[in-house]
Formats: structure tokens, sequence, C-alpha cells
């Protein structure tokens, strides 16, 4: 017989911690700095209430007047600070929150990074961080009115302990039913959400495919219809938080004025309260009303943000870990004798496949300034190979070993800065590299090669024209790649979406001139057969080295070798994708 397990026990708050709002030295000087503002706060509540009995005796007292003035100074003064020092620091936090993610996608490992980019993580993270953002100056507000609630109610108990003690009493019945439609709400406000992502996502494909929809009448209906029904269940469940919403805060009035009223005309009717007690006691009741329904207001934000700072931290759960501490001074050779793989075996992490996917084990020498083709049918690994090769999928079997020695964690980052690539999915970035590698005049020298350097003219300020076809960026982004001087480049499917003149190109002329330059090249390609231009020949099959490698040394020049290139035949399991 299984035993139960326990229940998880959930955090009292999720927000609290997130916001740095958990931290004792923080919680003290918020703690000093709001009991000055309330009792400063109380000691003019106080002088109001004196003044008002002179008033009630026909005299005018100056004394309550300047203390008066001199509390609201001080109030004004702590209470701008308490708000301040709760705003500060919990922006402070969240912008701590936005550099975790930050260390999280440029150290974190490639495949998982990957995955979470499939399911958007990134931007949920940002959305949750913006809810709580703009939830929060209300929040530190109504957290401010609320000492000067506290300080006003005590000083309530001391004129009407009856009156007090009824308050408090009717306070929490009301308030534990107040608390429970607003968590109502925020399942609403959760369902709302989710139907709103749908509904953008269903946007989203209407632009992206909008010549297809235009070119397809069934597929624009069924497109349309789910759009449609989204936004039709996003605004009924809208409507019914906005008469939940509209319930509450109506509650909220009827609440305060009927207190009030059972202080006017019930408790001196019972004897309760004295005619002279009763300015002063109804004075304090719509001293109170202000900040209660400033409170009042604000549990629906909290608990929108408690909502929103628990998916946060389980977001942040599942953000990878750093592969390695970075560091200013990791710096790639220039120049290196060989690049070995010896029995490595990657499989992809669930998540990012639908089957298992595995490639290897793969043993494979890349002399410095050899040319490599990997050649293989759609799936066969060819694409997650070339990212095995500069570690940026990290093999779980096996050792990549950089002149003889194997690359570890601490020699990560240098091995990977060996490295440029241009990917199938390879992203133009905005600006140009501005470090001292990067060479300018090579970069348009490259570009006036390519043929691509009237579309991508010189601005001055390292902007990029990327309103470029498919082929045109593959072009921009090898002569970004050249012009960074790393002395590997790998290429994945570069000729696809070129015209006939580069497709023969690649071949003819630019693995030559690439060599020229004394780079390392790493291709994938379908072109037919690229053994001749290869000293090494990788072709992808089933995932084991069926023939022994030959070995094949590196071409002093750039004319093609009359030795027969290296073919690895590796098979590998048929990749899902």
């Amino acid at each position: 017989m299984s035993k139960r397990k326990p229940p998880v026990s959930k955090p009292a708050s999720a927000l609290l911690p997130l916001i740095g709002l958990a931290d004792r030295p923080i919680l003290t000087r918020l703690f000093v700095t709001g009991c000055t503002a309330a009792a400063a706060n109380l000691i003019s509540l106080m002088s109001l209430s004196a003044e008002l009995s002179g008033w009630m005796r026909g005299e005018v007292l100056d004394t309550p007047f300047l203390i008066f003035c001199l509390s609201l100074l001080v109030g004004y003064a702590f209470s701008k600070r308490f708000v301040g020092l709760l705003l500060t620091t919990a922006f402070s936090a969240l912008a701590e929150v936005r550099r975790r993610f930050l260390r999280h996608v440029t150290l974190g490992s490639h495949a998982e990074i990957l995955d979470l980019q499939a399911k958007r993580s990134f931007d949920l993270g940002n959305y949750h961080l913006e809810r709580i953002a703009a939830l929060l100056p209300n929040l530190s507000i109504a957290a401010n009115m609320m000492l000067v609630a506290g300080v006003a109610y005590l000083y309530l108990w001391t004129l009407s302990t009856v009156g007090a003690t009824l308050l408090l009493v009717a306070a929490v019945f009301v308030g534990s039913w107040y608390v429970r439609e607003a968590q109502r709400t925020r399942a609403l406000l959760g369902d709302a959400k989710d139907r709103e992502l749908r509904m953008l996502q269903g946007f989203s494909e209407l632009v992206g495919g909008n010549a297809e929809i235009k070119l397809g009448k069934a597929r624009r209906d069924e497109l349309t219809q789910a759009v449609e029904a989204d936004i039709a269940g996003w605004e009924e469940l809208k409507r019914r938080h906005g008469r939940n919403l509209g319930e509450l805060f109506s509650w909220i009035a009827t609440i305060i004025i009927g207190f009030s009223a059972v202080f006017v005309f019930i408790f001196p009717r019972m004897g309760a309260m004295s005619v002279a007690e009763l300015p002063l006691v109804t004075s304090v009741i719509l001293f109170l009303a202000r900040p209660l329904s400033k409170f009042l207001n604000a549990v629906p934000d909290y608990v929108a943000a408690e909502d929103a700072a628990g998916q946060l931290a389980t977001l942040l759960a599942t953000m990878p870990a750093a592969e390695y501490a970075p560091s200013r001074h990791a710096r790639a050779p220039r120049r290196f004798s060989s690049i070995e793989l010896r029995g490595v075996r990657f499989t992809y992490p669930a998540g990012l496949r639908p089957e298992p996917f595995t490639i290897g084990p793969v043993d494979l020498t890349i002399p410095a300034g050899s040319v490599v083709g990997i050649m293989g049918s759609n799936g066969s690994g060819k694409s997650t190979l070339l990212r095995v090769i500069p570690l940026l999928f990290r093999p779980e079997e096996g050792h990549v070993l950089l002149d003889g020695q194997a690359v570890e964690t601490d020699r990560l980052e240098s091995y990977r800065d060996l490295f440029c690539a241009v990917f199938q999915d390879h992203h133009i970035f905005t600006r140009l590299p501005q470090g001292t590698s990067f060479d300018e005049e090579l970069f348009r020298e490259m570009l006036a090669y390519l043929k691509i350097d009237r579309l991508v003219p010189e601005t001055g300020d390292g902007l990029l024209n990327r309103d470029l076809s498919k082929g045109q960026r593959r072009r921009l982004a090898l002569a970004i790649a050249v012009a960074e001087g790393r002395p590997v480049i790998i290429l994945d499917e570069w000729t696809s979406d070129q015209d006939a003149e580069f497709r023969t190109r690649f071949t003819n002329e630019i693995i030559g001139k690439l060599q020229s330059l004394g780079r390392t090249v790493i291709f994938v390609s379908h072109d037919g057969d690229v053994s001749s231009v290869c000293d090494v020949t990788i072709r992808m099959i089933n995932g084991r080295m069926s023939l022994p490698a030959e070995t094949a040394a590196p071409r002093p020049d750039t004319t093609p070798s009359t030795a027969r290139p290296a073919v690895l035949e590796m098979e590998c399991p048929q990749e899902t994708a």
C-alpha cells in the first residue's frame, strides 16, 4: 500500500520576497518610517479633534492649530519617504529579476534556452513583470494609507470602545467575504489572460500567414472563427470581472456610509455615546473612510500581483543554470592545431523534440585550416552535429578536445569564441559588432564580393539594413562572420535560398576565399557531392560510423587537393524534425 505524499506547502506570499520586502533591514526601515508617518497623522487627527472640541465650547485654540501644521509636515515627509523606499526597493528587486533573465539567456544551456523560447517563457516572464510593476504604485500607497487607518482606529478605540469593537468584528467578517470575492476575481483574470494570449497568437498567425489565408477561404474562415471565439470568450470574462468589481466597490461605499449611520443614528439612542462625543467619533469615521476605501480598492490589485508573482516564481524555477562563470579575460586562441570529437553522443532533452533523438557516438578530427563538409538527408542530424562541434549542445557522453586537451567547463567560454556561425535560423542583429576585433574594411570587401554592398550602405552609426531577402540575409551574415575574425566558420545550408550563381560560387570560389583568409570551414550542404572541395566529408545516415575514416592532410593552399578526401559515413537515428 503506497503512502500518501504530504501536500506541498506553498509560501504565504510569492510577491513580498520577489520585490525585496522579505529582507529584515528593509522591513525595519519601512516599519520605522511608516510608524513615524502614522504617529504624525495621529497627532494631526488629535489636534483636529481638540480644535473641534474647542469650537463646540465656543473657544478658538491656537495650540492645536500649530501642532496640526507641524505634524502634517512631518507626516508628509515620512509618508513620502515610506512610499519612495517601498517603490525603490520593489523596482530594484524587479530589475534584479530582469538581470536574472539576462544571465539565464546568456549563460544557460543553449538547448534549454531553445526549449524556453519555443514555449515563449521569456515573453510570459516579461508580461508578469510588467503586471507587477504596474500594480506596485497603487499597492504602496494603499500600504501607507493602512498605517494611517491603523492609528485612526486606535484613536477611535479611545473615544468609543463599543464602536471600535463593533467596527473590528464587522471588518473581519466583511473583509473575509471581500477577499474571497477578490480571489474569484483573480480566477476570472487568469482565464481572461489565457484567452487573451490565444487571441494574440491567432492575430499573429493571421498577419504572418496573410497571403495564405487570402488564397484559401476555408483556412481563413477557420482561423477567423477561432479568433472570434477567443475574443468573445475574453469579452465575457472581462464583463464578469467588471460586474464583480462593481459589486465589490459598491459594497465599499455602502459599508462606510452604513457604519457612519450606525454611529450617528443608533449609538446616541442606545446611550453608547454622548452628544458631545458624536462629532468627534463621526469625524474619525470620516477620516477612516479614505484609507479604508483605498485599502479595499487595492485588494484586487494585490491578488493580481500575487498571481503574477506566483507565475513568475514558477517560471524562474525552470530557468537553466549558468554553464560557467563568465570571464572578461577568456579569449580563444587565434591559432590551433585541431579539434577532436571522441565518442561524442548527444540526446535532445525532453520538450525540444516530440520523440527522443540522439546522434553519435561521433569520432571526428578537424585539422586547422581544413574544410569539413557534412551531407545527409533531411532529419539525419547534420544541423545537430553543427551545434555539438562548438559545444552549443553539450554531449552527455564523450569528449571534445582542442589541441589534445579536453574542453572542460572552465575552458568552454574561450573554446566557443573560436567559432562564428550562420545557422538556418541565423539572427541578424540591428548593429554591427563594435569591438576592435571586427574588421570594418574586410566587412565592406566581403559585401562587394557577395554583391550586396549597395543593399547595405554605410550609415556611420553601425546600423544595418535588414530588409533583405533570405538569400541576401545569409550573404550579409557571412560577411559579418568573416569580418569578426574568428578562426572557424560554420555554415548551415548556406546555399539554400541562394540563386544559381551563388550556389555555384559557393563550392567554386567562396570556400576557397574563406580558406585564403586562414579560416577553418565546416558546412552542411544538400547540393550533391561536395567531397571534391572538402578535406573531410561526413555523411550522416544512421548514427554510427559504418566505415573507417581515411585521414587526409589539410591542403596547403586554396587549390583543390589531389588526395582523396576523407569520407566519414555515420549512421544516426532518424531525426523527427
